[in-house]
C-alpha cells in the first residue's frame, strides 16, 4: 500500500508542476474574445475583454487577426486543460489522505 501512496504523491507533484506551467502559459496569452462589427459596409475586428469591472475593446489590425485568434483559442484550450488538472489534483489529494 505504501508503494501506491508514494506513486500518488509523485503524481500530485507532477500535477502541481503542470498547473503552474499552464497558468504561466495562460497569463502570456491574450484574454477575451474576438468580436466583428460592420460599420459603413466595412468589417472591423475587436478583442473584447474585462479588466476588473470594465469591459475593454481593442482594435485588431486585419494582418494580426489570424495570429490573435489562434492565441485566444489556445488560451481557451489551456483553461480547459487546467480545469481537468485541478479536478485530478482534487481526487488525488483525497486518495493520498486515506
Amino acid at each position: 500500500m505504501a508503494i501506491i501512496k508514494d506513486m500518488l504523491k509523485e503524481e500530485l507533484e507532477r500535477l502541481k508542476q503542470m498547473e503552474q506551467s499552464y497558468m504561466q502559459k495562460i497569463d502570456s496569452l491574450p484574454k477575451g474574445s474576438i468580436v466583428n462589427k460592420k460599420i459603413n459596409n466595412k468589417n472591423y475586428s475587436y478583442l473584447v475583454y474585462r479588466n476588473g469591472n470594465k469591459v475593454l475593446t481593442k482594435y485588431i489590425k486585419p494582418e494580426d487577426l489570424d495570429d490573435i485568434n489562434k492565441k485566444v483559442l489556445l488560451r481557451n484550450q489551456y483553461k480547459k486543460d487546467l480545469k481537468e488538472i485541478r479536478e485530478d489534483m482534487k481526487i488525488t489529494k483525497k486518495v493520498v489522505r486515506m
